[in-house]
């Protein structure tokens, strides 16, 4: 097991290349606004940050509990998990982290790091519902987000809709399926980081979308990335929401009055760009990781 998290890690550059190359993502646009790129970035890496605070103030409330710099190691080290197809090995690793350094039971662990995972989606998908209301207001559009917003309250807060889709996924893959189950006051409590670093993602998004354009830009654009990151979570067989994002992305900049041209340009471009956060959570957490080591010896 010492060589774990090495493993994960090859395996998950391998299908984060052969994706990025098959979609022809790692393309530089031309920059019509640099400071707002530097600002756009620094607002990424902390929203990045933030996102992976959160799992530890998640455990703060569970008999499991973790330092910061544990629960930041955890989660960057395995973000590249979310590249490898299904998505399993994103939740798993910051849980398998943990368990092999703590002495916790993985199981136990990996099953907060699935109900983190689902208030996370919960928040992402509020912001998302929040922009496109703003956006075409009660039309077709953003009747199908909140009502899929709904849905997927049901299916977490309330148990008839859990039990059911339970058994349909159960059904659907031949197999056992767990659905978080979670009580309002836990998803409040834990969903205050998700929304702050969320919502520094949003405002980062912006300023890269308006320093990749030349006109001025809506502020309710800015929501685009919540909802095409619940989008691009949900679709738990393409790898790391490759191409699912980029497609949510594009439609949303395009009903809010975006041409369609500098909204295929974003949104690709954010792919990359997202990519650097991921990046530097990764060189975070290697670096706490060290750090960690080192004061044990």
């Amino acid at each position: 097991m010492k060589n774990w998290f090495r493993y994960l890690f090859y395996a998950s550059l391998i299908f984060l290349v052969i994706a990025l190359v098959r979609a022809d993502y790692l393309v530089v646009p031309r920059i019509f606004d640099p400071v707002k790129l530097i600002l756009s970035l620094v607002l990424l890496f902390a929203g990045f940050l933030l996102n992976a605070l959160s799992w530890p103030k998640v455990l703060r409330h569970t008999p499991f509990r973790v330092s910061e710099r544990e629960g930041i190691a955890s989660h960057g080290l395995a973000i590249f998990g979310k590249y490898i197809p299904g998505k399993f090995w994103v939740i798993m690793g910051r849980a398998e982290y943990l368990a092999l350094r703590s002495g916790y039971s993985r199981m136990d662990l990996a099953s907060l790091s699935l109900d983190a995972q689902f208030i996370a989606l919960w928040t992402a998908l509020l912001l998302g519902t929040i922009g496109m209301i703003s956006v075409k207001g009660i039309s077709l559009y953003g009747i199908s987000v909140l009502s899929l917003f709904i849905l997927l309250s049901l299916v977490i807060f309330t148990p008839l809709f859990h039990r059911m889709t339970e058994w349909l996924l159960s059904k659907i893959l031949r197999k056992q399926v767990r659905v978080p189950q979670l009580s309002l006051n836990k998803v409040t409590r834990a969903m205050v980081w998700y929304l702050i670093s969320w919502s520094t993602w949003s405002v980062a998004f912006w300023f890269l979308a308006a320093s990749l354009v030349s006109g001025p830009l809506p502020v309710n654009t800015a929501f685009a990335f919540a909802l095409g990151g619940s989008m691009g979570i949900l679709s738990i067989f393409a790898p790391g929401g490759l191409g699912v994002r980029e497609g949510i992305l594009t439609a949303y900049l395009a009903l809010a009055g975006i041409a369609v041209q500098d909204a295929t340009t974003i949104a690709v471009a954010s792919r990359l760009w997202f990519l650097t956060g991921e990046v530097f959570i990764f060189l975070t957490a290697l670096l706490l990781e060290r750090r960690g080591k080192s004061k044990v010896n």
